[in-house]
């Protein structure tokens, strides 16, 4: 919460912080008995949670300040639908001490979306509404939304024990005021895990192909060129295989874009249940894929990919109009220095050594 007084009798509470968005301006009349004293409640408020900022010091602190306001009064704060209300990341418990009176009536808040002030008659309020007030001497009950921008998160409910009509108008706005801070300090909090989670979702999207889960090429030119590095720095060994689906675009053509997305999450799945702990899988693009090996000696790599290979050969794929055919891989395989020096000479004599094997026959591993 910000404060900031505009002149002598008036001063502006922000609830929230500037650069989310999601403010809610209460103006205070400093000059008004009610107005004064909501003031000097969001003020206890704000000192309270600036100390150790949670969701748990801000209740305890709005409730400990409805406590001091209204003589003889129990305070509950409950939550609706926990799976949809968050707080740092955390999924908001139901407090078990709400009592069935409480419980119902901030039920009946959070679907009305407005406050509810019974001064008189609650018997006859709770008989309408269906509720049963058990093991409650409650007088009278004030509840409120905690809501914000249509959004109800849960319920603010106040009751008082031992005077029929205790709440006045005044102070059904005063609740409402304080309810609304949970509103939108939980609303604040949901809006920005949003934004978090979509710019983690659009990294992965950067950097994984959404089809087969692998990492892309652009992932795989950043682990090449640290790989390629460290190999050169500290004198290490560093293979690449680059890696094709055999007569892939004619089986494509024939049988369908989705047989085709079959076969590459199958191959995909494959390879990467077959290469080492510290090998690196990636798709190129297309039905191309690439494995980096680091530390492997050129023949490691071959083993590596000939064991791939036979994998890939050997896995069922039951796909209409394939028949007794199986998908099959032809493999090129380079080893950093002996096959090149630098990264794109590496790439140029692995797709050399992937075109040899495909004049060879295909289904084969040929290494330069």
């Amino acid at each position: 919460m910000q404060r900031q007084a505009y002149c002598a009798e008036h001063t502006v509470f922000r609830v929230w912080c500037l650069d989310t968005k999601c403010i809610l301006n209460i103006v205070i009349c400093m000059k008004k008995d009610q107005d004064l004293k909501l003031f000097r409640s969001l003020l206890k408020i704000d000192r309270a949670i600036t100390k150790k900022y949670s969701l748990g010091n801000l209740i305890t602190a709005v409730k400990q300040e409805i406590k001091n306001n209204f003589r003889n009064a129990r305070v509950s704060v409950i939550f609706g639908q926990t799976d949809a209300v968050k707080f740092k990341g955390q999924k908001i418990k139901k407090k078990k001490s709400a009592g069935s009176l409480a419980s119902a009536l901030g039920t009946l808040v959070m679907k009305k979306k407005k406050s509810v002030v019974v001064a008189k008659d609650l018997a006859k309020f709770c008989k309408k509404h269906s509720i049963t007030p058990v093991g409650r001497a409650t007088k009278s009950v004030l509840a409120s939304p905690i809501q914000h921008r249509g959004n109800v998160y849960g319920a603010v409910i106040v009751e008082n024990m031992k005077e029929p009509g205790a709440f006045a108008p005044e102070d059904e706005t005063y609740i409402t005021m304080l309810a609304g801070c949970l509103g939108a300090e939980i609303s604040s909090d949901r809006l920005l895990e949003d934004k978090n989670r979509l710019e983690a979702e659009i990294r992965h999207l950067a950097l994984f192909d959404p089809l087969t889960k692998l990492p892309n090429q652009r992932y795989f030119d950043l682990i090449v060129e640290m790989e390629l590095k460290k190999a050169k720095g500290y004198s290490r060994q560093l293979s690449l295989a680059i890696i094709d689906l055999d007569r892939f675009r004619s089986l494509n053509a024939r049988l369908g874009k989705k047989v085709g997305n079959d076969m590459l999450v199958h191959v995909a799945q494959t390879l990467k249940r077959n290469v080492r702990d510290t090998d690196f899988v990636a798709r190129r693009g297309g039905e191309e894929f690439v494995i980096l090996l680091p530390e492997a000696l050129n023949e490691a790599a071959v083993n590596v990919a000939d064991r791939v290979r036979v994998a890939v050969e050997r896995a069922p794929l039951p796909v209409k109009g394939l028949g007794k055919k199986r998908v099959t891989i032809s493999v090129g395989v380079v080893t950093y220095p002996s096959s090149a020096e630098s990264l794109p000479a590496l790439i140029e004599q692995a797709e050399k050594a992937l075109k040899r094997a495909k004049q060879l026959g295909r289904n084969q591993v040929v290494a330069l």
